[in-house]
């Protein structure tokens, strides 16, 4: 990466990489389609989806500052969800792509569900008893070069409305 960015300036000067990596590195937690991004607040209502590791959980967008990312940029994601202070589900999600979606808009990972753990919610009964719980959306990317960032953000469930 570091000799294509490298080649870069020195054959078109200005091509510097848009996404690069830096010393204060942040993330954001929201939603959006198609380019858009919306973060989450504090307390916000979110529902449950199918999480691909198995089980169910909330699907974020990803918004980095100061993380390396690229078309080919590969990252790792740890994804964990409490309830107070229990740890109800943990994943690590390695190698997923974070994207540069620009200078301004910084670096994107999507399809990232922070999920709970499937073997104590894997009963339409054991996930109601998340309706209307405020859980902590605890998520670290870290990138190629070893630089991460944490956020943690408070938001309601809603199951099945």
């Amino acid at each position: 990466m570091r000799t294509a960015l490298l080649l870069c300036l020195l054959v078109a000067p200005g091509c510097a990489d848009l996404c690069a990596s830096s010393d204060n590195p942040t993330i954001e937690l929201g939603a959006g389609v198609g380019g858009a991004f919306e973060p989450y607040t504090d307390g916000q209502t979110v529902h449950l989806d199918s999480a691909p590791q198995g089980g169910f959980g909330v699907t974020t967008l990803v918004s980095t500052t100061g993380l390396l990312a690229s078309d080919t940029e590969l990252a790792d994601a740890q994804l964990d969800v409490l309830i107070g202070d229990t740890l109800e589900g943990s994943f690590l999600a390695e190698s997923t792509r974070l994207l540069c979606a620009g200078a301004s808009e910084g670096g994107r990972m999507s399809g990232v569900v922070v999920g709970f753990d499937s073997s104590r919610y894997s009963s339409g009964d054991d996930l109601l008893t998340l309706d209307l719980q405020t859980v902590t959306l605890d998520v670290t990317i870290t990138d190629s070069t070893g630089n991460s960032a944490n956020v943690q953000r408070d938001v309601v469930v809603s199951v099945g409305n």
